[in-house]
């Protein structure tokens, strides 16, 4: 079988989660396509669910309209994208699959990556540490990943956040030891 990998970028994996913590309101589940070129397996973009059908999350957890998908398929043909994935939360720290999840695939082909992250997206998810996922096979078939690591790695950027807030401490660190 086909071993799977993305990269995403750490500012963008970032803005993700910020964004699905802010739509989900420690409250209700929130979640988006993760979305990159096509010929490229890095997620360069992402779209939330409510961005494209707005009552997406209105009962607390996803119920994403089939109008939603018709935006979602011109997002994609106007700027030249593909979905290799999607994410949703879930409220507490399980992350594995519901039945509902196992049997309404977010994206009905087979390669499609699922991930589900916990508490609501609330923690800082600055990793993939907790965060369910797993392959839709076809069929309703899915195959489970020991983590999230397995198919998805966060790049650090030269001039990502996570360098510039290393950067501070080290200057930090340096002034002091020169004093």
């Amino acid at each position: 079988m086909e071993q799977l990998k993305l990269d995403i970028a750490f500012k963008l994996w970032w803005d993700l989660i910020r964004d699905l913590k802010a739509r989900g309101a420690s409250v209700r589940e929130s979640g988006a396509f993760l979305l990159g070129p096509l010929i490229e397996r890095e997620i360069t973009h992402y779209i939330c669910y409510d961005d494209l059908d707005p009552h997406a999350l209105d009962s607390g957890i996803i119920v994403f309209d089939s109008s939603g998908f018709t935006q979602l398929w011109k997002y994609c043909k106007e700027n030249k994208l593909k979905v290799y994935a999607d994410i949703h939360t879930h409220p507490d720290s399980w992350t594995g699959q519901s039945g509902v999840d196992k049997d309404n695939p977010m994206i009905v082909q087979a390669g499609h990556v699922a991930l589900i992250a916990p508490h609501y997206a609330q923690t800082d998810l600055m990793s993939l540490e907790g965060v369910g996922a797993y392959e839709y096979l076809g069929s309703k078939k899915w195959r489970t990943f020991a983590t999230a690591a397995t198919v998805i790695n966060i790049k650090n950027t030269k001039h990502g956040i996570f360098r510039r807030y290393l950067q501070q401490i080290i200057n930090c660190f340096n002034r002091k030891k020169r004093m």
